[in-house]
Parts: C-alpha cells; sequence; structure tokens
C-alpha cells in the first residue's frame, strides 16, 4: 500500500483595493489576495498547515508584498459597508 502526500498552496482573491505601487510608481488597483498552504492526501487538501496570509498583487507590474494589518482593516471596512 503507498500514500501519496504533499503540500499545496490554495488562493482566494478577496478583494481590489485602489493604491500606488511601490515598484512602477502607478495609482492603480491591486489585487488582494489570500493564501492557505494545506498538507494533501491523495492530492486532496485535508489538514491546513499554515494561518491564512494576505498578500497584494499589482495588475500592472505583478509585483506581490505582504499585506498591512491598515490594509486589513481597509478591507475589513469595506466588506462591512457593502453588506449594509
Amino acid at each position: 500500500m503507498f500514500f501519496l502526500i504533499g503540500w499545496r498552496t490554495k488562493a482566494k482573491v478577496v478583494g481590489h483595493v485602489d493604491r500606488t505601487c511601490t515598484k512602477c510608481a502607478r495609482s492603480t488597483v491591486q489585487t488582494v489576495v489570500k493564501t492557505r498552504k494545506w498538507l494533501t492526501l491523495f492530492f486532496i487538501p485535508t489538514i491546513p498547515l499554515s494561518g491564512d496570509n494576505q498578500v497584494v498583487r499589482c495588475n500592472v507590474c505583478g509585483l506581490i508584498v505582504k499585506a498591512t494589518p491598515e490594509l486589513e482593516t481597509q478591507l475589513a471596512a469595506k466588506a462591512m459597508s457593502a453588506k449594509a
């Protein structure tokens, strides 16, 4: 009997933010992505290995930076206002 064990990083788009990119210096809409690493058993994600990480990706140059806590609170406020 054999087992196929590995890990996978799953990504999910959380939202979009208007910011100035630090690399290309353009004011663009950037995508906020939530990532999480999973242990897989037979290619099925079974156990989460790490907590949620949020990163911001520039849609022009492709720069990826870790999201600041300030940005996370801004996204939460934006989501609350959209529900109301």
